[in-house]
């Protein structure tokens, strides 16, 4: 399925570039002759996204390029290779790394998708999923929930994430109120009214009504 917002909108409706911490840890050794980086519990899985970088007087394990994406084949709790590609074969290292920082690329993109789909549990499942261009409080709710993760994950929250949710959780349940339903423009019955739980006005799909609150 598609996310209703991307890193772009992510940046626009809920964070600040640069405002993510993501520092990373540093290997205890990056050996040539094996191909190997040593870090007790890594906690990483094969296929997992991680770049490098070295703190100063640092070198680089040849031919890796700080910065730049690689992907983790595991081997053990404290030992792991590198591809250039998911499901690649392991890099050969020419010379050993000396002071090399790793870090997890934040998971933006899958935790776009994940409250994407907390959003489609507020929406009536004959418009799931929703078709681009999407409503700008949709987007603005799946960026900040995303956001919120994301400070979570890097130690910067601030508030819980249940906290969260249930904030985004009032914000969609009004916003829903104004979505049509189901053939909400069915034809008037014997009597030449139409259905009381119907209506042949189309809602303020921004949930707003008249202006009053439910």
């Amino acid at each position: 399925m598609t996310a209703y917002a991307t890193a772009r909108d992510l940046y626009t409706y809920a964070l600040r570039r640069g405002v993510l911490v993501n520092d990373g840890r540093l290997c205890a050794s990056a050996v040539a002759s094996t191909d190997t980086l040593e870090l007790d519990g890594h906690l990483f899985e094969t296929d997992d996204a991680v770049t490098l970088r070295v703190t100063d007087g640092g070198t680089m394990p040849a031919p890796l390029v700080a910065g730049t994406v690689y992907y983790v084949i595991r081997l053990t709790d404290a030992t792991f290779k590198l591809a250039a590609t998911a499901g690649g074969t392991a890099i050969n290292l020419s010379i050993d790394g000396v002071n090399v920082v790793v870090k997890a690329e934040l998971p933006i993109a899958e935790l776009l998708e994940a409250y994407s789909r907390f959003v489609d549990d507020f929406i009536p499942a004959h418009l799931v999923p929703m078709t681009a261009p999407y409503p700008v409080t949709v987007v603005r709710i799946v960026c900040e929930l995303t956001a919120a993760k994301l400070l979570s994950l890097s130690g910067q929250a601030s508030t819980t994430m249940a906290e969260t949710e249930l904030a985004a959780k009032a914000q969609l349940e009004r916003w829903a109120k104004g979505l049509p339903i189901r053939d909400a423009s069915a034809s008037p019955s014997a009597s030449g009214a139409v259905s009381s739980s119907l209506s042949t006005t189309a809602p303020d799909p921004r949930g707003w009504g008249s202006g009053t609150l439910p």
